[in-house]
C-alpha cells in the first residue's frame, strides 16, 4: 500500500519521506532526538554510551524505507516536523523507529498521527504484531503508545538495544 499525503490539523499532512529531498531534514530530526535522548540517559542513569551513533543516521535511512520498512514525516507547510519509521522484523512483525517530534511541534498531535499512520501501514501489509522500545524517562511516549493498544512485553529478540541496557528501556508490543 502506497502511502499518499493525509491531511491532519493545522495545515499538516503526513507523508512518505521523499529520498533525496527529505533526507537533510529526517537527518537532522534523527540527530536532535538521539542527542537529546543521550543526554537524558547521561542525566537520568549516568549512561556515557549512546545507543545508537548520530553521525550514522543517515546512512542508516534505507534500512526504513521500501522494501525494508516504512519512513514517513509531518509535512507542516514545507517543514519537516516529525519523524517515524517502521521496519521490518523477522516474519510477519514490525518494529516502530525513531518516532521524534522537536519541542517546538509538540501538542499539535503529530506524533500520534504519524504512529497512527505506521499501524495502519504495518496492518495493511499483514503484519501480526508492531514492537516498539522506549526508554523509561520517556512518559509522555509511553502513554501514547498505551493509548494505541500496544502493551508491555519482555525485550524482543530483534531489538537494537545492547542487553546491558535494557534495564533502563520498556519493550511493547500491539498484536492484530
Amino acid at each position: 500500500m502506497v502511502l499518499g499525503e493525509i491531511p491532519i490539523s493545522g495545515g499538516c499532512q503526513i507523508r512518505e519521506a521523499v529520498a533525496g529531498v527529505d533526507d537533510d531534514a529526517v537527518t537532522t530530526l534523527m540527530v536532535e532526538y538521539l542527542t537529546w535522548a543521550h543526554e537524558r540517559l547521561r542525566e537520568e542513569y549516568g549512561l556515557e554510551e549512546p545507543p545508537t551513533d548520530p553521525s550514522q543516521q543517515r546512512s542508516k535511512l534505507a534500512e526504513y524505507r521500501r522494501p525494508a520498512g516504512i519512513l514517513l514525516v509531518a509535512d507542516c507547510g514545507g517543514e519537516v516536523a516529525g519523524v517515524g519509521a517502521l521496519r521490518w522484523l523477522s516474519g510477519a512483525v514490525a518494529e516502530v523507529k525513531r518516532m521524534y517530534v522537536p519541542g517546538r511541534w509538540r501538542g499539535a498531535h503529530l506524533g500520534s498521527a504519524i504512529l497512527d499512520r505506521l499501524i495502519d501501514q504495518a496492518a495493511a501489509a499483514n503484519a501480526t504484531a508492531v514492537r516498539l522500545d522506549t526508554v523509561r524517562f520517556m512518559t509522555d511516549a509511553q502513554r501514547l503508545y498505551r493509548s494505541r493498544g500496544f502493551v508491555e512485553c519482555p525485550p524482543y529478540e530483534e531489538t537494537e538495544i545492547p542487553t546491558r541496557l535494557r534495564q533502563h528501556w520498556l519493550f511493547f508490543e500491539r498484536r492484530f
